[in-house]
């Protein structure tokens, strides 16, 4: 599947300056992969030594939000956008 990957301002020295990357995959997780091949200057940035989502990154789906347990798994489809917001915290 073909997916847009919106890139945050935060990582997006790590692209070139891109702001969002065509990626192949069926879930979240492939699609993460695909996009530090492209850019590997992100490894490290969106996944843990582990490959789970860093705690600071909220994922969303076409602006929708997804469950934190089954972010990597979740399915993507054809034309989706995947975006990764950080974790704002206030006090």
């Amino acid at each position: 599947m073909n997916v847009k990957i919106k890139i945050s301002t935060y990582i997006k020295d790590k692209t070139d300056g891109e702001t969002q990357a065509e990626v192949t995959g069926h879930n979240v997780g492939e699609c993460i992969e695909a996009l530090i091949r492209q850019y590997p200057g992100l490894k490290g940035e969106i996944l843990d030594d582990r490959g789970m989502i860093l705690l600071r990154w909220m994922i969303y789906i076409n602006n929708e939000s997804i469950s934190s347990s089954d972010e990597l798994s979740h399915p993507v489809k054809e034309g989706d956008v995947i975006e990764f917001l950080p974790v704002v915290a206030g006090g």
